[in-house]
């Protein structure tokens, strides 16, 4: 504004003294002539409008170019009616400006652009995606975004490299651009993510379901006589976020891009479906996983983390096997938070395999002394995350913690589920072999209720097998369950594993696992949760009582 004003203040002048007829101008003593005070403010009035292009690239040349086009007409309508080319110096200088006015913002249109795409897709980039959107909430437009992730691409970098993966995701792009109107637009966001603003008319989602599907693609990497072609599966998922006025205060480009996102990580847990609308329900569930995620943080650090522990008695004479190790977590306000809460948050993080090393070290900690000064012996039970289980370098991690707490490998059980085998086979069962080879037990959690073939539990190294409660839960009075229940633990025993029931609440429950000679019991009927204390006395124990 400032500049402008100065400007208007310099084209005026320069006008004023172009009509005027005195051919000197005296200051003080000094004597200037009128061209001269004219070619200083033509120089001013030009290099302020260099200026107004450097502020503001847009709106200032628009404004330099209509001051400096007036200014080129006043010299000229001057010269014209004074019969005298006087002014022509004035005259470059005002032609000079003009060219330097339109080389200054044709580079910055350029740079602008370059900005404003991303080079791969030549598509909007990030910062063109919040330009486009802040726009259109300040505008109070109705407006959908879709967010659009092309799965296991990084996989698909790893394996292919990135320029594959480059090539891949221009492809992708090429491929949505066929469903965009003229005013639609598209951005990447991120390596796998690609996001779309639709303006209002025909339904995004159904455009969206022409396109968003799994299928061969073949793709071109290389240059002139070196390029290769590879065939590989394009699947894409979009979450949607249909924007409608009016908006409040919090809705931002930002948060818009993460309701879609929150929307797309839906589709991740839909079988049969790769596009889904957002709704609060969403938005609720994402902010309790962030809560929980927070919470866990906070936990370990400040430990907020506790252990209890639920003994586990044969079934025939009651005797103490040992006990499952089981996290709890107390806030500072005293409360107890359910591990229900956080735990399948931790699960989708790498939080998870914190917690294993929290559990791991402290039961160890804590129980070492105990079997140090007690004849009896009994087992300790830790559950392991898939994640934890099958990571490499894990069996060494629990052989670091014996030596650390010497705690003794045959008093440790690791308990793991059938899903650890899920993601990486060969080095979770590398882990449990040299688990076992260690001396420590390995229990197979939640039987019954995984995929794992029975060729490939016959071939481990299992010393335990743990029915799920959900097997158990209507024993007494379903006979199918009831001979499911006792198929399972016949199986164990020929794979010549030890057989516990968990989650055992009744005792006309323990007498058909009695029956069907199951060899462990672990439930409340016979034991809640208890505090290492209790955990501790219960060792010197010698009886219990049927």
């Amino acid at each position: 504004m400032l500049l402008t004003l100065l400007a208007i203040c310099c084209l005026i002048t320069v006008s004023y003294k172009g009509q005027s007829h005195d051919s000197f101008f005296l200051f003080g003593l000094l004597k200037l002539p009128a061209s001269t005070i004219s070619g200083i403010l033509s120089g001013t009035l030009s290099l302020i409008c260099i200026l107004l292009v450097l502020v503001d690239y847009k709106n200032g040349f628009k404004i330099a170019l209509v001051l400096n086009l007036l200014a080129t007409t006043n010299l000229l309508f001057g010269m014209i009616m004074m019969h005298s080319i006087i002014s022509m110096p004035g005259m470059v200088t005002n032609i000079v400006s003009l060219i330097t006015l339109l080389t200054i913002y044709g580079f910055y249109k350029k740079l602008s652009i370059s900005n404003l795409s991303d080079y791969i897709t030549g598509q909007g980039n990030r910062r063109s995606y919040v330009k486009e959107v802040t726009e259109h909430i300040e505008a109070r437009k109705s407006f959908t975004i879709a967010c659009i992730e092309l799965e296991d691409f990084k996989h698909t970098n790893d394996v292919y490299g990135i320029q594959f993966g480059d090539a891949l995701i221009k492809l992708a792009a090429d491929k949505l651009a066929t469903i965009l109107d003229k005013k639609d637009k598209m951005f990447r966001i991120t390596g796998s993510k690609l996001a779309i603003l639709f303006e209002p008319g025909e339904s995004p989602e159904e455009r969206l379901k022409s396109i968003i599907a799994s299928e061969t693609v073949t793709v071109s990497t290389g240059f002139g006589d070196n390029i290769t072609e590879t065939t590989c599966t394009l699947s894409l998922g979009a979450g949607i976020v249909y924007a409608h006025p009016p908006y409040n205060f919090t809705k931002t480009a930002s948060s818009v891009l993460h309701e879609a996102e929150t929307a797309l990580a839906a589709t991740r847990n839909l079988s049969d479906k790769r596009i889904c609308i957002f709704n609060e329900n969403m938005e609720n569930s994402d902010i309790k996983h962030r809560e929980a995620e927070f919470l866990v943080k906070e936990s370990l650090k400040n430990n907020y983390f506790y252990l209890v522990y639920q003994p586990q008695f044969t079934t025939d004479e009651k005797k103490l096997r040992g006990f499952e190790t089981l996290i709890r977590c107390r806030k500072p306000d005293c409360s107890i938070v359910n591990p229900n809460f956080f735990i399948p948050a931790a699960e989708k993080s790498n939080l998870i395999m914190k917690i294993d090393d929290f559990v791991l070290a402290t039961a160890m900690k804590e129980f070492q002394p105990v079997l140090a000064n007690t004849e009896n012996d009994f087992v300790i039970s830790i559950n392991v995350s898939a994640k934890t289980m099958c990571s490499k370098g894990f069996a060494h991690k629990i052989k670091k913690l014996l030596d650390e707490t010497h705690f003794p490998a045959e008093n440790l059980e690791i308990e793991i589920t059938e899903y650890s085998f899920a993601e990486s086979p060969d080095t979770t069962i590398a882990n449990v072999i040299a688990l076992r080879d260690m001396g420590v037990h390995i229990a197979l959690d939640d039987f019954g209720t995984g995929y794992t073939s029975i060729k490939q539990l016959m071939s481990l190294p299992i010393n335990l097998l743990k029915i799920d409660k959900t097997l158990i839960d209507d024993i007494e009075t379903n006979q199918t369950m009831r001979d499911m229940v006792d198929s399972v633990i016949y199986m164990g025993h020929l794979m010549n594993c030890e057989v516990i029931s968990e989650g055992v609440e009744k005792e006309d429950q323990i007498d058909i696992l009695r029956e069907h000679k199951c060899d462990f019991i672990q439930g409340f009927v016979w034991g809640k949760p208890i505090d290492f204390e209790d955990a501790k006395n219960m060792c010197s124990q010698e009886e219990f009582g049927l």
